[in-house]
């Protein structure tokens, strides 16, 4: 209900250009007949699949369309039988649970540049003593923040590129994430990886012992600290890491997965 709440509100919101595509108003006039009503619907087909594959760059078909909520709410299957849902006007859909603006030939992903604003905000926010960081050489251009295990495999093949990273001038700072948690759901003890993570956070070189962990060299154990590796778990969650490695840029942004270090760098906007 919130997100049909949020959705009515935007159907004030009117795209002019996109403005002959509009679904005209309920009025007074005599119900339709089937036939009429088939074709309106055929009509309506044509609009959205217009109005969609206008914004999107490319050709969509349109399966089926349904005018709900007394039309407020046109529900559209594709061909694919994705489930859309746009409002009467055809310039905001929602998607897979995301609310897009069909702006000419770009679609404007709203939900994602919300929660990248989100993100960016409480990575602006993390305490740089909390985290291991492998800083820039010479002029930092961009800080990145990752989300890392220590023996996940395109983890460590993510830090090799640390030392690239840090040439083109990207500050690394990472987080904590490991991957089976803190503790064994079985057992209810300390799960290895949470062990190791936490050796690494409590060491008096976070940096050395996180590359002698990610190159499976002997590090200190059984070290304790106060590492802030829950709380990581925690905004991980928050901002929806589902695996490791994860990547949130400055700007919020998130990459979920390994990137070699110029592809990141190109994606970033370094020049």
């Amino acid at each position: 209900m919130r997100i049909l709440a949020a959705l009515l509100t935007v159907f004030a919101v009117v795209n002019t250009s996109f403005a002959e595509n509009a679904v005209q108003p309920v009025t007074d006039a005599a119900p339709l007949s089937a036939e009429q009503l088939k074709e309106q619907n055929k009509q309506l087909a044509a609009k959205v699949q217009a109005q969609i594959s206008q914004s999107f760059g490319q050709p969509v078909k349109v399966k089926e369309v349904i005018s709900l909520a007394n039309q407020q709410i046109i529900e559209t299957v594709l061909s694919d039988g994705s489930l859309v849902h746009l409002t009467p006007d055809l310039t905001h859909m929602i998607y897979r649970g995301e609310l897009y603006e069909l702006l000419p030939m770009k679609p404007n992903n709203i939900t994602k540049n919300r929660n990248n604003v989100k993100r960016e905000g409480l990575m602006a926010s993390l305490d740089d003593k909390d985290l291991v960081i492998f800083k820039a050489k010479g002029e930092e251009k961009t800080v990145i923040n990752v989300f890392t295990d220590i023996d996940c495999g395109y983890c460590r093949k993510l830090h090799e590129e640390v030392g690239r990273l840090n040439d083109l001038g990207i500050t690394v700072r990472y987080l904590a994430y490991p991957r089976a948690g803190v503790t064994d759901r079985r057992t209810g003890q300390l799960t290895g990886s949470f062990k190791k993570i936490k050796s690494v956070w409590c060491d008096d070189n976070r940096a050395e012992a996180m590359t002698s962990a990610k190159m499976n060299r002997t590090i200190k154990d059984n070290l304790e600290c106060d590492a802030p590796i829950a709380e990581h778990i925690a905004l991980g969650y928050e901002v929806g890491v589902s695996g490791t490695p994860a990547i949130v840029l400055q700007d919020g942004r998130f990459i979920g997965g390994y990137m070699k270090a110029d592809e990141l760098a190109d994606m970033i906007g370094l020049e």
